[in-house]
């Protein structure tokens, strides 16, 4: 018996030894690297509030309000027409918005500001490129184009 429990001890302290040169010559996993700043980039729109002005190229129909802000820790929200949403939007290459599940209220408007609702928030989860214009933010996608002044 204290064969046994001798032959497991020296086991347990002899296989670190052993192992230890083959772990030694393995190379240490490669850290990943943060890519070099693209210097056409512009800074992502956090911060500052912005209101829509166009969809598609036309001026938002009176009466419906569409707003958007980006705080620090990458969260998007704002009103939709009828409802408030927020997501989380994050930056991604190539100036996109990639925009997480939508929370959103659940009023009910008339047919007309539910569509304009549901246009507005499928064009910013489509993973949009977004730009700044002369003073104004324009998000353009799959989904459609939406233009934003600042200030709400």
């Amino acid at each position: 018996m204290n064969i046994c429990r001798v032959a497991i001890a020296l086991a347990c302290f002899a296989l670190p030894v052993i192992a230890t040169p083959a772990l030694a010559q393995r190379k240490p996993p490669a850290q990943p690297t943060q890519p070099a700043p693209n210097p056409n980039e512009k800074t992502y729109p956090m911060g500052t509030n912005w209101t829509l002005r166009e969809m598609n190229g036309k001026p938002i129909p009176a009466g419906i309000e569409a707003t958007m802000t980006i705080d620090d820790r990458f969260r998007g929200s704002g009103t939709s027409g009828c409802n408030t949403w927020s997501a989380t939007m994050w930056p991604v290459r190539n100036q996109r918005f990639a925009v997480g599940p939508v929370a959103l209220t659940k009023k009910a408007c008339p047919a007309p500001v539910m569509a304009f609702e549901r246009a507005y928030l499928t064009a910013l989860h489509a993973q949009p490129q977004w730009d700044l214009v002369g003073g104004y933010l324009e998000v353009k996608g799959p989904a459609g184009t939406l233009k934003f002044a600042r200030g709400f």
